[in-house]
């Protein structure tokens, strides 16, 4: 008796020691809000407060690279301020000026990130292209918008009609294509001068945003009137799944904490994520439900809906039991740990919701979505029961705080281990809301900070050059050229210039040739639709259906017999081909050689796409576009092929002589 009035002692102070620490997390939770509110109201204000992760007056550098993804050619830039840079090719020849979004558009937040955005205008004043650098939005927000081709949609206006262009929001990603009109508006209005001119009336956008409001009044009702609510429970939670999930994309999740955490809270132009946010923090901490989990969360209402196919479900029991119960708080633990220690971790990779985005989610969430719904039909929720991290970081606002709840967690003296990992984890919660620099990576590209993934591709190709030369590389930049060309088939998409596809052929015709007869004829391909064409005639040139255009180099049988060089054409374009592949390489771009010559079949395909003569031979069909950097140099040195006077292994070698 004795031991055991001892126990239930220790187990009430440990309690009250649990509710104390509980109450500190509120109030510590409470004024981190209360300042991040007030830093962003006195940023508002022009004040100067600033939250970390959210300063003014730092812009992400504009880098070559950057300008290289835009302009063929580009050689130099010339800045003429953080934001804002010239952009010249050899010879100091303007080709027009890069412009950034950062920080004049900063406050402007899509999903879960504000959108570092480079755009060129050309020097007709006109938009040569956008793209987003590297940033924290949810990627499968960036890959619709891409999928959609959504970023071509200014090329080519008028920087002025640019301004005011009616472009559409990309459903699913709305709050990602809107944040990006809005910045690339708000940054062109600046370069010409004008007022920000706002985007116009959506009415399809503004019903979707009115049925957004009026799930969420419901679902906030599910607060008072559960019970009136509950004989309409299958219907509701199609609308969680249709509206929230499918509809909006719009979910409560460790990604949007992590990034609103460094970026700032968006309370102005995400005013309804904020408020479900809001909701899905404040209720389990004045209530001791967990409001999001039951009344909003589309995910957890798609495994409730599925799991009413089948009534009778798995019970785990004995130690199995106790590891599961156990699961969500160390996995949680892992998570908060790896965030705080500086590791990068794809949160939204470990998270199923961004399934709901079906056409632009990775395969490992598709399937960690898929494996869970099914799991629902014989287990009760089984992601949010076991794994859900958002749900732990719901249970750690929910359980502690209230007597009653935390003395159910007390059975016979005995403290439950999740309890002691509900403590440990809101002080490290703590922690890091408090200090979210610790984070390595804000993605924006500082002008003192390169993209380290880019940076490593270029010390690897500098690595694989310096393997083939002896040192002179380093002051011949044709030779740094010819060591640096490599066969590129993984192109981004993005467009080449006539200008540049017209300086390849140039190239080209520099090459030499029997007796200057010049027996080459050159057809530059930019049709789409004859693009895919030569991509599915062609076998080994698959890669035409991404590239930005094609390069045919051509024997013209006729100039080449009227110089008696008939049998040497082949000869001359392959000499054109390489100073092709050679120029391509010089200007930034990749570029293959795929044979069309002398196979009968690829041959005749070329001539019935492109309607060449019969005195018109076609040698090969170059690939062109902008590299994605996946393909790299190749050393091809090899000193024992390198013979001196005569041909024999005795005298191979580089030092032979």
């Amino acid at each position: 008796m004795v031991a055991g009035r001892a126990t239930e002692d220790t187990g009430a102070k440990v309690l009250h020691v649990s509710n104390l620490i509980g109450k500190i997390y509120v109030l510590l939770l409470a004024a981190l809000v209360a300042f991040v509110v007030a830093a962003h109201a006195g940023q508002f204000l022009g004040i100067g407060l600033h939250f970390s992760g959210h300063q003014s007056g730092v812009a992400p550098a504009l880098t070559l690279e950057d300008a290289a993804k835009l302009f063929s050619g580009a050689q130099q830039l010339e800045y003429l301020a953080d934001d804002e840079a010239l952009v010249f090719a050899s010879g100091h020849k303007k080709l027009g000026r890069l412009l950034h979004s950062q920080p004049l558009a900063r406050h402007i937040i899509g999903y879960a990130s504000w959108l570092p955005i480079v755009v060129g205008i050309d020097n007709d004043n006109r938009v040569v292209g956008l793209f987003l650098q590297k940033n924290k939005e949810t990627p499968g927000f960036v890959k619709r918008l891409e999928k959609e081709g959504f970023f071509a949609s200014w090329n080519g206006k008028l920087a002025s009609e640019a301004l005011s262009l009616p472009v559409d929001a990309v459903s699913r990603a709305t709050m990602t294509s809107k944040a990006t009109i809005d910045s690339f508006r708000l940054r062109l209005a600046r370069f010409l001068e004008l007022e920000d001119i706002r985007n116009r009336v959506d009415y399809k956008e503004l019903a979707t945003e009115t049925l957004a409001w009026l799930f969420l009044a419901v679902a906030f009702s599910g607060c008072f009137f559960a019970s009136k609510l509950a004989r309409f429970r299958k219907l509701y939670l199609g609308a969680a799944v249709l509206i929230p999930g499918f509809l909006l994309g719009r979910f409560f999740s460790l990604e949007l904490l992590n990034a609103w955490l460094i970026n700032g809270i968006p309370y102005r132009s995400q005013l309804y994520l904020v408020i479900v946010v809001f909701l899905a923090i404040v209720i389990p901490l004045v209530s001791g439900r967990a409001w999001y989990c039951t009344w909003f969360c589309p995910y957890g209402a798609a495994q409730e809906l599925i799991g009413l196919t089948c009534k009778k479900k798995l019970n785990p029991s004995g130690r199995f039991a106790w590891l599961l119960n156990h699961l969500r708080p160390s996995f949680f633990a892992l998570l908060v740990l790896a965030l705080l220690a500086g590791i990068g971790v794809n949160l939204s990779g470990v998270e199923p919701f961004s399934a709901f985005l079906f056409d632009s989610a990775t395969a490992p969430v598709l399937a960690l979505a898929l494996m869970f719904l099914l799991l629902a039909i014989v287990v009760r929720r089984p992601w949010c029961a076991y794994l859900c991290p958002s749900g732990q970081f719901v249970e750690l606002l929910r359980v502690g705080l209230s007597d009653q709840k935390t003395s159910n967690a007390m059975e016979g003296g005995r403290m439950k281990v999740h309890a002691v990992l509900n403590i440990l984890l809101a002080i490290a919660i703590i922690i890091l809301l408090l200090s979210p620099t610790r984070i390595s990576d804000n993605g924006v590209l500082h002008p003192d900070k390169k993209d380290s993934g880019m940076e490593a591709k270029m010390a690897s190709a500098s690595s694989n050059i310096a393997s083939q030369s002896s040192g002179s590389v380093k002051s011949n930049q044709t030779l740094a050229t010819i060591y640096a060309r490599k066969s590129v088939r993984s192109f981004t998409g993005a467009e080449v210039s006539r200008e540049a596809l017209t300086e390849m052929v140039r190239a080209g015709m520099a090459a030499p040739t029997a007796r200057n007869r010049q027996p080459w004829q050159f057809v530059i391909i930019q049709d789409r639709a004859a693009m895919n064409s030569l991509a599915e005639k062609l076998p080994y040139a698959k890669m035409l259906a991404s590239a930005a255009a094609a390069i045919i180099v051509c024997g013209d049988l006729e100039i080449a017999k009227a110089g008696g060089t008939e049998s040497m054409w082949m000869l001359d374009c392959s000499a054109a081909t390489q100073n092709v592949l050679l120029a391509a390489e010089s200007m930034g771009f990749g570029a293959v050689w795929t044979a069309a010559w002398p196979y009968e079949d690829r041959m005749t395909a070329v001539v019935e796409v492109v309607k060449l003569p019969e005195h018109i031979v076609p040698l090969c069909v170059i690939p062109v576009g902008v590299p994605t950097g996946e393909d790299q140099p190749k050393n091809k040195w090899q000193a024992e092929r390198l013979h001196w006077n005569t041909f024999s292994p005795s005298n191979a070698g580089a030092e032979k002589k």
